[in-house]
């Protein structure tokens, strides 16, 4: 059977778990601003609980942002340094897109919003688009207030910070807001699990080389009214 080592460290809540057509074994942990020193523990006792050897895996799922610069930083460099020592291949996956997809038979817009500081959320609108899944918009960052007044109806609202706009959304959208409010990040592991497995099994992984994470940029660079998209790199 085929077996994926899954690595998310996007947020402040990191999580891991191994794949093997669903997850078969997962940990999840909120962090301290130390997911350097937890992460390959957590990845050590995954391996051996389920008994796979590092030659037994057959690819390596990271999710690479929007995020934190440290909190990607080690799960990217992790998920890196394993597919280089175990010549495995390995698939970068968006946070944001990772946090929708478990939800995207649910609603026709799936809005995913992940943590950007104070205030300021990063977000994207993913669907089903004549049966196949697609990103509506291009991940952004924005201040609330800004994130809410570009939303329209008929959308559920996803990710870490869901709770954290349900009010101005509400106060926008009413009853056309929907949300799943999550306080770990297991659904978002499982969507970057299905996402990641789906590449590798279609030979559409890159090489570690490859892998580049996604940072949040300030919104202070962004002109008013025109939320900047996040860049690569």
């Amino acid at each position: 059977m085929t077996a994926y080592l899954v690595i998310d460290t996007s947020t402040r809540y990191g999580a891991a778990a191994v794949w093997r057509d669903g997850l078969s074994r997962s940990v999840s942990w909120r962090s301290r601003n130390n997911h350097t020193a937890e992460l390959m523990p957590a990845v050590r006792w995954l391996t051996e609980a389920e008994g796979v050897a590092p030659d037994a895996l057959d690819g390596v799922v990271v999710s690479v942002g929007p995020g934190g610069f440290s909190a990607l930083r080690t799960g990217i460099g992790v998920a890196k340094g394993l597919a280089v020592a175990w010549s495995l291949p390995v698939a970068g996956v968006s946070t944001l897109e990772a946090s929708a997809y478990p939800y995207r038979l649910t609603a026709e817009r799936i809005c995913s919003v992940l943590p950007a500081g104070r205030g300021v959320v990063a977000w994207a609108v993913y669907g089903m688009d004549d049966g196949s899944w697609s990103a509506l918009t291009e991940e952004q960052v924005s201040p609330i207030a800004e994130f809410a007044a570009a939303q329209s109806g008929g959308t559920l609202f996803c990710g870490e910070s869901a709770a954290d706009v349900e009010e101005a959304l509400r106060e926008r959208m009413g009853t056309d807001a929907w949300f799943v409010v999550e306080s770990a990040p297991l659904a978002r592991l499982s969507g970057a699990a299905e996402l990641g497995a789906a590449m590798l099994a279609l030979g559409e992984a890159g090489s570690a080389t490859a892998i580049a994470p996604r940072y949040l940029r300030s919104p202070r660079i962004t002109p008013p009214g025109a939320p900047k998209p996040v860049s690569g790199g």
